[in-house]
Protein backbone atom coordinates (compact mmCIF):
# COMPACT_ATOMS: atom_id res chain seq x y z
CA UNK A 1 0.00 0.00 0.00
CA UNK A 2 1.05 3.39 -0.76
CA UNK A 3 1.06 6.11 1.96
CA UNK A 4 -0.96 8.85 2.18
CA UNK A 5 0.69 11.88 3.73
CA UNK A 6 -2.10 12.85 6.01
CA UNK A 7 -5.88 13.79 5.77
CA UNK A 8 -8.18 16.75 6.76
CA UNK A 9 -11.29 16.35 8.19
CA UNK A 10 -12.74 20.19 7.93
CA UNK A 11 -15.42 20.42 10.46
CA UNK A 12 -17.56 24.06 9.43
CA UNK A 13 -19.06 24.26 12.34
CA UNK A 14 -18.61 26.98 15.71
CA UNK A 15 -20.70 28.10 18.32
CA UNK A 16 -20.64 31.76 17.23
CA UNK A 17 -18.88 33.66 14.29
CA UNK A 18 -15.36 34.85 15.01
CA UNK A 19 -14.63 37.95 12.99
CA UNK A 20 -10.76 37.42 12.54
CA UNK A 21 -11.62 33.90 11.44
CA UNK A 22 -11.25 33.91 7.41
CA UNK A 23 -12.28 29.95 7.27
CA UNK A 24 -15.00 27.92 5.86
CA UNK A 25 -17.77 27.99 8.83
CA UNK A 26 -21.85 28.23 9.57
CA UNK A 27 -22.87 28.42 13.32
CA UNK A 28 -23.68 25.18 14.74
CA UNK A 29 -26.81 23.58 14.25
CA UNK A 30 -28.01 20.19 14.93
CA UNK A 31 -29.76 19.47 11.63
CA UNK A 32 -26.95 20.19 9.87
CA UNK A 33 -24.25 18.60 11.65
CA UNK A 34 -25.84 15.51 11.54
CA UNK A 35 -26.48 15.86 7.67
CA UNK A 36 -22.67 16.35 7.16
CA UNK A 37 -21.58 13.98 9.31
CA UNK A 38 -23.42 11.39 7.16
CA UNK A 39 -22.07 12.64 4.23
CA UNK A 40 -18.61 12.55 5.77
CA UNK A 41 -19.12 9.14 6.51
CA UNK A 42 -20.32 8.33 3.26
CA UNK A 43 -17.26 10.33 1.78
CA UNK A 44 -14.66 8.25 3.71
CA UNK A 45 -16.38 4.72 2.90
CA UNK A 46 -16.65 5.46 -0.82
CA UNK A 47 -13.06 6.93 -1.57
CA UNK A 48 -10.84 5.81 1.10
CA UNK A 49 -8.64 3.33 -0.87
CA UNK A 50 -6.64 1.27 2.52
CA UNK A 51 -3.49 3.49 2.44
CA UNK A 52 -1.63 4.03 5.01
CA UNK A 53 -2.21 7.52 7.00
CA UNK A 54 0.32 9.50 8.79
CA UNK A 55 -1.27 11.98 10.28
CA UNK A 56 -5.00 13.21 10.80
CA UNK A 57 -5.56 16.98 11.28
CA UNK A 58 -9.71 17.05 12.38
CA UNK A 59 -10.12 21.06 12.24
CA UNK A 60 -12.42 24.08 11.27
CA UNK A 61 -14.30 26.07 12.02
CA UNK A 62 -14.44 24.73 15.43
CA UNK A 63 -14.64 20.58 16.08
CA UNK A 64 -15.12 20.82 19.78
CA UNK A 65 -18.26 23.15 19.27
CA UNK A 66 -19.96 19.65 18.90
CA UNK A 67 -21.80 17.84 21.12
CA UNK A 68 -19.00 14.43 22.37
CA UNK A 69 -21.38 12.57 20.59
CA UNK A 70 -21.13 14.27 17.14
CA UNK A 71 -17.23 14.33 18.30
CA UNK A 72 -16.99 10.51 19.11
CA UNK A 73 -19.05 9.83 16.07
CA UNK A 74 -16.16 11.50 13.88
CA UNK A 75 -13.54 9.90 15.80
CA UNK A 76 -15.24 6.75 15.05
CA UNK A 77 -14.87 7.33 11.33
CA UNK A 78 -11.56 7.34 11.68
CA UNK A 79 -11.07 3.52 12.91
CA UNK A 80 -11.69 3.13 8.26
CA UNK A 81 -8.41 4.08 8.10
CA UNK A 82 -5.26 2.14 8.06
CA UNK A 83 -3.29 4.20 10.66
CA UNK A 84 0.40 4.35 10.74
CA UNK A 85 2.10 2.88 14.08
CA UNK A 86 3.57 6.47 14.29
CA UNK A 87 0.25 8.04 13.54
CA UNK A 88 -0.08 11.79 14.29
CA UNK A 89 -3.40 12.64 15.40
CA UNK A 90 -4.73 16.11 16.08
CA UNK A 91 -8.28 17.74 17.03
CA UNK A 92 -8.82 21.45 16.69
CA UNK A 93 -10.41 22.73 19.88
CA UNK A 94 -11.19 26.52 21.75
CA UNK A 95 -10.08 26.85 24.64
CA UNK A 96 -13.24 27.04 26.36
CA UNK A 97 -14.60 23.56 24.91
CA UNK A 98 -12.05 22.12 26.87
CA UNK A 99 -13.18 19.48 29.49
CA UNK A 100 -12.00 16.38 31.23
CA UNK A 101 -14.92 14.67 29.61
CA UNK A 102 -13.82 15.76 25.79
CA UNK A 103 -10.28 14.86 26.72
CA UNK A 104 -10.98 11.96 27.68
CA UNK A 105 -13.12 11.36 24.51
CA UNK A 106 -9.90 12.20 22.25
CA UNK A 107 -7.24 10.12 24.35
CA UNK A 108 -9.66 6.92 23.71
CA UNK A 109 -9.47 7.50 20.00
CA UNK A 110 -5.69 8.02 19.61
CA UNK A 111 -5.48 11.93 19.40
CA UNK A 112 -2.44 12.25 20.76
CA UNK A 113 -2.05 16.25 19.69
CA UNK A 114 -4.21 19.13 20.26
CA UNK A 115 -4.30 22.31 18.30
CA UNK A 116 -5.94 25.07 20.85
CA UNK A 117 -7.18 28.37 19.49
CA UNK A 118 -5.21 30.61 22.44
CA UNK A 119 -5.67 33.48 20.08
CA UNK A 120 -3.83 35.39 22.71
CA UNK A 121 -2.57 36.04 26.62
CA UNK A 122 -3.49 39.40 26.52
CA UNK A 123 -6.74 40.22 28.08
CA UNK A 124 -7.42 43.30 25.84
CA UNK A 125 -6.61 41.52 22.90
CA UNK A 126 -8.94 39.18 23.81
CA UNK A 127 -11.50 41.21 24.44
CA UNK A 128 -11.15 42.82 20.99
CA UNK A 129 -11.61 39.17 19.29
CA UNK A 130 -14.58 38.41 21.62
CA UNK A 131 -13.29 35.40 23.33
CA UNK A 132 -14.57 34.56 26.67
CA UNK A 133 -11.62 32.97 28.08
CA UNK A 134 -8.66 34.54 30.63
CA UNK A 135 -5.02 33.82 30.88
CA UNK A 136 -5.82 31.75 33.85
CA UNK A 137 -8.32 29.81 32.52
CA UNK A 138 -6.58 29.35 30.00
CA UNK A 139 -3.31 27.84 32.25
CA UNK A 140 -5.64 25.96 34.04
CA UNK A 141 -7.02 24.14 30.70
CA UNK A 142 -4.14 23.48 29.28
CA UNK A 143 -2.53 21.97 32.53
CA UNK A 144 -5.56 19.92 32.04
CA UNK A 145 -4.90 18.87 28.91
CA UNK A 146 -1.60 17.99 29.86
CA UNK A 147 -2.53 15.70 32.80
Amino acid sequence: MQDVASVYIHIPFCKKICTYCSFCKVLYDENWVRLYLLKLHDEIKDRYMGEVIKTIYIGGGTPSSLKLNEIKYILSLTNYFNKSSNLEFTFECNIEDINKDLLMLLKEFGVNRLSIGVESFNQDNLKILGRKCDYEDTLNKINLARS
